[in-house]
């Protein structure tokens, strides 16, 4: 039910119909908080149901322009934004670290959030991110858990070598790189039967991480193969060193390249544009910021590595960067954003890599 009347409501909007009203919405699991801001600069908040289509009929119901309705994107997801869009009201979902905030800590509640959201889209404070269909947000999470999956098998491994270490048990040296049949050799270590048993827990977690992985990384690799990725999985696997992932990392994290209109927006969204820090007559070069595509953003740098040994262009590009920076870390990323350009082209111009590119 709203939490507010409806005859006050009504109250609210009469006079200002041929005005925009802007809406911000704090969005939670099981509530709405709904700001309605008029053109006089005057506010109304209430409290509806998580759902989509209450919003939709509500707004409808008003009849009021709307200007748009602004909310922060998070764990609900889109199915919001999308239902909006369909009813033709212009959607803004705002990115947490792109909202402005208050230098020093003040009052903090979900009215006031849905307030300030709905006073920051009609000032045109808000930027949207981009709003994925509900096929493209399917198939990033199914490409976020093969990463998921990666980051577990990883742990597990540190947890069995945290163990030996815990346990003063010398490491084999097959464990290192892990080898086939190193279960074979942890087992046949000495150690008390109770610390055995958590060896063999470990290993178990282990292996079932390890098939869960290998059965997602073939779904993915036959979601590469679909019709609709197929020519942009061969135009990005063109360039030396990208791989199968990191080409399905890029296809489906970057979804819609076109809109993109600059370079910089392909590297700022990436994390790869270097921030300038300009004061006087002093430039000091920008570091990276850590936002973005975290995960693709490191994909592009180990596909970096692997493009500067087999492609010669890049190789000499790598070198003149690192002569002028010292640092062989600032000199990778800078050919990674060199590289995520390059696909960003490819993906728009619709052919294959030339070494002239780089």
């Amino acid at each position: 039910m709203v939490r507010n009347s409806l005859s006050g409501l009504q109250q609210f909007v009469v006079g200002f119909q041929q005005e925009p009203f802007y809406v911000g919405i704090d969005v939670h699991k099981h509530s709405y908080h709904l700001a309605l801001r008029r053109a006089d600069g005057r506010s109304l908040s209430l409290v509806l149901p998580a759902s989509s289509q209450a919003v939709v009929d509500l707004l409808d119901g008003l009849n009021i322009a709307i200007g748009a309705v602004a909310y922060e994107s998070g764990p609900t997801g889109f199915s919001l934004a999308r239902r909006l869009q369909d009813a033709g009201i212009l959607v803004i979902v705002a990115a947490p670290s792109k909202i402005p905030r208050s230098v020093t800590p003040g009052a903090k509640c979900d009215r006031l959030d849905c307030l300030k959201l709905a006073d920051y889209a009609a000032k045109g404070m808000l930027k949207s991110i981009a709003i994925p269909s509900p096929q493209e947000e399917a198939r990033r999470a199914l490409l976020r858990r093969r990463h998921m999956l990666v980051d577990t098998v990883r742990r597990c491994k540190q947890r069995i070598k945290g163990l030996l270490l815990f346990l003063g048990i010398d490491e084999p040296r097959e464990i290192e790189h892990w080898q086939i049949g190193v279960e074979e050799v942890l087992l046949d270590l000495p150690m008390e039967q109770e610390a055995h048993l958590t060896l063999e827990s470990y290993l178990r977690e282990l292996t079932f991480n390890q098939e869960e992985l290998r059965r997602v990384e073939l779904q993915l690799k036959s979601l590469a193969k679909s019709e609709e990725l197929v020519t942009n999985m061969a135009y990005l696997q063109s360039v030396p060193g990208v791989g199968t992932i990191v080409a399905a990392t890029f296809a489906l994290e970057l979804f819609r390249p076109e809109r993109f209109q600059r370079s910089e927006e392909v590297a700022s969204y990436l994390g790869l544009a270097p921030v300038v820090r300009h004061s006087g007559k002093k430039t000091p070069s920008g570091r990276l910021v850590p936002v973005g595509q975290t995960r693709l953003r490191s994909l592009l740098i180990e596909a970096a590595w692997m493009w500067k040994s087999k492609d010669s262009c890049a190789d000499a590009l790598y070198r003149r960067l690192l002569g002028k920076t010292g640092i062989a870390q600032k000199a990778i990323a800078a050919v990674a954003r060199r590289l995520a350009i390059i696909l960003w082209r490819l993906c728009i111009e619709q052919r294959m890599y030339r070494p002239s590119m780089a």
